[in-house]
């Protein structure tokens, strides 16, 4: 029998922290924990002809109404059916029952309001990954909509134009959440960034990179084994903004693709087949100083990148894969096949200089802290703690002030196979060092999501700005932050 969070904290475990396992998933049913089935973990999902259905792109939302002051969005999150095995119906759990949701594409310094209606049976809260939002509309796990409410969240837009991507964050269910598609992008941009020549329009492609598995009938398998808790819960097939291993059709021109990994737990090296580079622009936090030019580029969970290809060296009729060539035996290869299909002429080009990232003197923090990550075996479970405690929502890790700059040292003690992406909510950070060496170029901008390998060290640095009050970070493999690898921090007024 489990312990429920309540039960944990009355046995004071670990600071009060606890666990509620979340339920397995067949096909929008709600059954007892897949922990009790370890076969489903390992059951193929239907076979599909891979690039044989085009990329869909989410549609773009429109607001419900704008003034001088901001814009309006509703969504609502609902049950829907779709196809995405061919010939069966998923369930799956969508904003406006799409899988991804809508778009919201969003200007930076123009305040932005969505109202999010649950009409799901179970308690939501929404995230805005990588926004700097106040913490009543940041998505606080225990910040639940209950079924039948509705919530507004304000998002003032006060930050650096990115690609964003909103999710849900309920406490103990993320995983399962996410897993049924509560997942959508986010786009920001202001003037400065529409002034660059770099591909715009229809040539700006949102990709969301997920892993799933299905049962026979078309259902989803979220299947939460004891090993899923520890590895996260990995899929057998690749889908791209919710269609299995798609094409896309593409001029002799160059695209801008805005990466996100929204996988549970499956981090991706990505490279083409042809071997040609590509040319990252971004990360999570927007824009880098200059284009890198990248053979493959490691994504982790919750990670963006931002890249053009050039196809203009193609004949027509070429047809080149996005691959994952991750090494190791979990790696599903191919994710996305471009094909070259017409002749275009090309006014896009990527600058020398794109936006100018200032860095964070390491002489002007005020603090450092070291957040240890490490594991535990905890009622007879092996789990893992953010310096050896569970996540209690009573207990605060770290007390910033506003304006202060802070390195936070992140050490992961499990084994050298274990990596923990760690997300902190509120603000953009810059990595100072991974085990000591600078970060590579491409992940040397602004970023909020930090790939902690196993047996390593990552040092990021940050500015506290604008917002005061209580912040979560964590573990983005979700099964790992379902089962309480979060810790808080609350953030203070400044001194006078």
């Amino acid at each position: 029998m489990y312990l429920t969070r309540r039960q944990f904290h009355k046995l004071g475990l670990l600071g009060g922290s606890a666990l509620l396992l979340p339920r397995s998933m067949t096909g929008g049913a709600l059954s007892g924990s897949g922990s009790t089935n370890p076969l489903n973990q390992r059951l193929a999902s239907p076979p599909v002809e891979p690039f044989t259905r085009p990329l869909i792109i989410p549609p773009v939302l429109a607001p419900e109404y704008s003034n001088d002051a901001l814009d309006f969005y509703r969504v609502t999150m609902q049950q829907a059916e779709v196809e995405i095995i061919p010939g069966t119906m998923t369930t799956i759990w969508g904003y406006n029952g799409l899988y991804p949701g809508p778009t919201i594409r969003a200007r930076s310094g123009r305040p932005v309001v969505v109202r999010q209606e649950n009409r799901l049976p179970e308690s939501m809260s929404v995230h805005l990954h990588g926004g700097h939002t106040p913490p009543s509309s940041d998505g606080h796990p225990y910040d639940l909509i209950a079924p039948g409410a509705d919530k507004d969240y304000d998002y003032p837009n006060n930050q650096i134009p990115t690609t964003l991507w909103y999710h849900d964050h309920a406490v103990d269910a993320t995983g399962r959440h996410v897993y049924m598609g509560l997942a959508g992008f986010y786009i920001m941009t202001d003037d400065y960034e529409d002034s660059l020549p770099l591909p715009k329009g229809d040539n700006d492609v949102p990709l969301m990179i997920q892993d799933r598995r299905f049962n026979a009938n078309g259902s989803l398998n979220y299947s939460l084994t004891d090993r899923a808790i520890l590895e996260g819960v990995l899929g057998d097939t690749i889908l791209v903004n919710g269609v299995v291993q798609p094409y896309h059709e593409v001029g002799t021109r160059k695209v801008r693709f805005r990466i996100l990994n929204g996988s549970n737990a499956r981090a991706y090296r990505l490279a083409l087949s042809s071997g040609q580079r590509l040319i990252q622009i971004g990360s999570d936090g927007g824009l880098l100083s200059r284009p890198v030019s990248r053979a493959s580029i490691f994504v982790s969970p919750a990670e963006r990148i931002d890249v053009v290809i050039d196809f203009s060296g193609y004949p027509l009729g070429t047809r080149v894969v996005l691959r994952d060539i991750n090494e190791d035996e979990t790696s599903l290869g191919n994710v996305l096949e471009f094909r070259v299909v017409r002749e275009e002429s090309d006014d896009s080009s990527v600058p020398e200089t794109l936006r100018y990232v200032d860095l964070i003197p390491e002489s002007s923090a005020t603090t450092t802290r070291t957040f240890t990550l490490d594991e535990r075996v905890i009622n007879g479970r092996t789990l893992f703690t953010i310096n050896g405690r569970l996540f209690d929502p009573t207990y605060v890790d770290a007390r910033p002030r506003l304006n202060d700059v802070e390195i936070w040292k992140f050490v992961n003690t499990t084994s050298e196979y274990q990596l923990h992406p760690i997300h902190i909510h509120d603000i953009e950070w810059q990595i100072l060092d991974i085990n000591g060496q600078r970060p590579a170029a491409g992940d040397d901008g602004w970023k909020d999501v930090f790939t902690v390998r196993g047996l390593s060290t990552v040092r990021v640095i940050g500015r506290f700005t604008d917002l005061t009050g209580i912040y979560v970070f964590h573990c983005h493999k979700l099964e790992h932050e379902d089962h309480a690898m979060m810790a808080q921090f609350e953030v203070l007024p400044a001194k006078d």
